[in-house]
């Protein structure tokens, strides 16, 4: 609108924004890391939201003649097979991504609290956890912090590492440019 820039989005909400009607087959788009604005008809990823759809047909007549006792029901099923949907569609997932190990963000936590946290890229919380920990030790509630620094050191990787390979996956099948 206006040479505004909105997003990113991930593919369910541009879904969501292409049956909504704010998202035309015209409009330019541009994806996460790249500036090369296109179509959104044009893009590998978006086109198949784009696809003509067929319109319902009606119910074939009854192939033949219809037999059934005074007062039964007759019931006709009719089985309509559309076409496939796109069987490639790339969700990108917000949030940072690395190949990072889980074990080595917990070991790292272990050995110095917030160490798994510098590890996973995340400085602030890692600093914070070092220092709320040992401040916390003078009475005695440090391993609280310790603790959580394990968790959340493991957590936080194997969620990175799982969005990794989801976006190497998506780039596999085409999905990035």
């Amino acid at each position: 609108m206006d040479g505004q820039v909105f997003g990113p989005f991930t593919g369910h909400q541009l879904r969501d924004f292409v049956r909504e009607g704010r998202l035309a087959a015209d409009t330019e788009v541009v994806r996460l890391g790249s500036e090369v604005w296109v179509k959104a008809a044009d893009d590998g990823a978006l086109k198949g939201l784009f696809a003509p759809r067929a319109a319902p047909s009606s119910p074939p007549p009854p192939s033949g003649p219809i037999n059934a006792a005074p007062g039964s029901t007759v019931v006709q099923v009719t089985n309509q097979i559309s076409e496939p949907r796109p069987s490639s569609v790339v969700i990108l997932d917000p949030g940072a991504a690395g190949a990072k190990s889980a074990g080595v963000a917990l070991l790292l936590s272990i050995v110095i609290v917030g160490a798994g946290q510098l590890y996973n890229g995340q400085i602030g919380k890692g600093i914070f956890m070092f220092f709320a920990c040992i401040l916390l030790w003078f009475v005695f509630l440090g391993w609280i912090i310790n603790i959580w620094s394990w968790i959340d050191a493991y957590q936080t990787a194997k969620a990175m590492n799982e969005r990794y390979l989801r976006n190497l996956a998506a780039a596999a099948a085409g999905g990035y440019r």
